[in-house]
This record gives C-alpha cells, sequence and structure tokens, in this order.
C-alpha cells in the first residue's frame, strides 16, 4: 500500500526555523535600541553592574558550576546502577554540552536528549537504563522545584497556586514510583503489549527486561535525590550572589530598604524557571529576564538594581555555562559521530562479541 504524500504538510526549511528562534531576540534588540533614552534604568542598571562586589560574582560562578556537577552526579548514580559505565569527567562533559544544545538552537531540549542518549548508549547503557535515568532524573527535579514554590507559599505567602504544584508533586512522585514498580514486575507489563505487532512487542519486551534488571537501593535513591536538590538549591545560591553583588549585602529573612529576602529570591526563581520552560527564545532571552526583574522588584528590589541583579545572573548561569558547553561539545562530541549514532552502533557491536566471549566460555 502506498502512502500518499501530497496532502502531508511540507517540512519547515531550517532558515525559517531559525528565523522565528532569533526573531524574539533580534525584535527585542531592536526595541532596545529605538527606546534606549525613554529607558534610562537600562543605563544606570549597566553603572550599577560595574560596582558590583567582586567575590560574590565568584562565588556565583562556583555555585552555577556546583549545579552543573550535582546533575551530573545524579546521571551517574543512575547509569551505574547496573555496573560502573561512567565517572565524573564523563557526565561533566555530556551535562555541559547537553545544557548548550538544549539552551540555544530550535528544538534544542530534543536535540540534547538525542545527544546524551546517544553518549550514553555509546558507554554501553541499555536502552532501558537509559529510560530509566531521563524518567528518575526528570521527575526528581520536578519534585524539588515544586518543594520550593510551597515552601515560598507556606514562609512567604507567595501567590502560587498549591492545587496545581500539589498536582504535579503528586505527578512527579507516580512516575518514579510507577518505574521503581516496573522493575519488579516485568511480566505484569508484558501481557499489557501482548496486543501489538510481533515485531514491536520483541523490541518492547526488551526493553522491559533492561528495566527489570535494574536494582537501586535506598542510599543510591537518597544520594540521586539529594543531588537533584543540590542542583535547584545551587542555582539559587547563584542568583542570591548575583542580588549580593549588586545590593552589596546579603539576602536575609528580613528585608529593609531596596532589600530581598532570600524567599523573595526562590520566588523570583520558581518563576523564572516557570518563565524559561517555553523556551521561545534562545534560553528564554527576552521572556526570563523581565519576570526575574520584575519578581526582584516586586521582592523590594528597585528596578535598577533588579535590572542589573538580573543581567548578571542571566550572564553567570546561561551565557556562561552554554559557552562552556559549546567548547565541551567541539572538544569532546562534535564530528565523533554521536548525533548520527557512529558510536552508537561501534558499541553495540562490542556489546554483541562481549556476549558471544560470555556465552562461548560457559
Amino acid at each position: 500500500m502506498s502512502v500518499n504524500t501530497a496532502d502531508a504538510p511540507p517540512m519547515q526549511p531550517r532558515w525559517q526555523q531559525w528565523l522565528r528562534w532569533l526573531a524574539p531576540v533580534v525584535l527585542l534588540a531592536l526595541l532596545l535600541l529605538v527606546f534606549r533614552d525613554e529607558l534610562p534604568f537600562l543605563g544606570k542598571a549597566w553603572k550599577v553592574l560595574g560596582r558590583a562586589q567582586p567575590w560574590p560574582v565568584v562565588a556565583g560562578v562556583i555555585t552555577a558550576s556546583l549545579a552543573i556537577a550535582a546533575m551530573a552526579g545524579v546521571m551517574q548514580i543512575l547509569l551505574n546502577i547496573e555496573g560502573r559505565i561512567t565517572d565524573p569527567a564523563r557526565t561533566n562533559a555530556i551535562t555541559l554540552a547537553s545544557n548548550a544544545w538544549s539552551t540555544t538552537v530550535p528544538g534544542g531540549p530534543a536535540i540534547s536528549a538525542w545527544l546524551t542518549y546517544r553518549v550514553h548508549r555509546s558507554w554501553g547503557a541499555s536502552v532501558g537504563l537509559c529510560g530509566w535515568f531521563f524518567v528518575i532524573s526528570g521527575a526528581l527535579s520536578t519534585v524539588w522545584m515544586v518543594v520550593i514554590g510551597v515552601a515560598a507559599v507556606v514562609l512567604m505567602g507567595a501567590d502560587l497556586s498549591l492545587t496545581s504544584l500539589s498536582v504535579t508533586l503528586l505527578l512527579a512522585v507516580a512516575a518514579i514510583g510507577g518505574l521503581f514498580w516496573a522493575t519488579r514486575h516485568p511480566e505484569v507489563l508484558k501481557r499489557w503489549v501482548g496486543f501489538v505487532p510481533q515485531k514491536v512487542r520483541e523490541r518492547v519486551e526488551r526493553v522491559i527486561d533492561q528495566v527489570a534488571e535494574i536494582r537501586m537501593t535506598g542510599g543510591q535513591f537518597v544520594t540521586a535525590a539529594v543531588l537533584s536538590l543540590l542542583n535547584q538549591l545551587f542555582d539559587v545560591c547563584t542568583m542570591v550572589f548575583a542580588v549580593w553583588a549588586v545590593l552589596g549585602s546579603a539576602p536575609g529573612f528580613t528585608a529593609g530598604l531596596n532589600e530581598i529576602t532570600i524567599m523573595g529570591v526562590a520566588i523570583a526563581f520558581i518563576m523564572t524557571k516557570l518563565a524559561g520552560a517555553a523556551q521561545i527564545t534562545p534560553g528564554g532571552v527576552g521572556t526570563v529576564e523581565p519576570v526575574l526583574a520584575g519578581m526582584l522588584v516586586a521582592g523590594g528590589m528597585t528596578l535598577i538594581d533588579a535590572t542589573a541583579a538580573t543581567v548578571l545572573y542571566r550572564t553567570i548561569s546561561f551565557a556562561l555555562i552554554t559557552a562552556i558547553g559549546w567548547v565541551v561539545y567541539a572538544w569532546v562530541y562534535a564530528g565523533r559521530g554521536y548525533m548520527l549514532g557512529i558510536r552508537l552502533a561501534d558499541a553495540e557491536r562490542r556489546n554483541y562479541a562481549a556476549g558471544n566471549e560470555a556465552a562461548t566460555d560457559n
């Protein structure tokens, strides 16, 4: 049976994808240029930024790097469940490289996930183990984001929906619990997929068997959860240090004139993450900054200081980390077949040969 492609929508040319991706950023730059005389606070913010205290800036760079390291630590624990296949150098490299793809190009999150999957497979990770990593790491990150949001509501009376937070938390916990359940009940899952075509069913059953081999101890799970929490907290600390560098004093539990509390920064952090989740522009440029500056102003800072703190935070957490990620990608992964699956094919051949040798020895 032939497939009629006449009615299929044509693929969008790559240049149009880039145009849609970069157009909002260019428009924002033009608006800032045209209305620069109407926005005097921007010039004042740059002057304030020039007087920022240096050591909180250095501390912010350190905490941003530690946030990446914590994320890489989660990856290392989840992938080494069945045996040691990776180490800190490898996991930090792919975390930085995939982050660069995720925040820079159109469809970045999907490309980032693809690169991460291909690299994991080249290390020898099974399809089931790769899926395990993506689900557990994503769910843990979501859980801690919700916890920070609940803390902001309870301790500061933040205007966030507890219902939405609760539903998100339940879904994330259900995803973790469901995957752990799947590792213990492979036969039930195989019965559920019994109706699918045989070729597809055989592949799905192989993945189910791979997941069923995963055994994670309580200590390993707690360590992964703590590292996932640290990833979020280090990111919050980066924002705190950006505010500290601009104001000259650290946010505390109470705020005076032109000051902001720690919980105020936490609320700004959550709203910033929500604003950047859509990835309308590279790294959320043009959508994240107004939200962050507005939340800092709502927390008690002046518009000038809030703008300066926003620029500093985004320079560290987005521009600097992304630039480092691209350097790592160019050095470690570019031109070596990861995107095309060449390394994956080599790894599969090695695993197949190893399996044959083991069978011969037995």
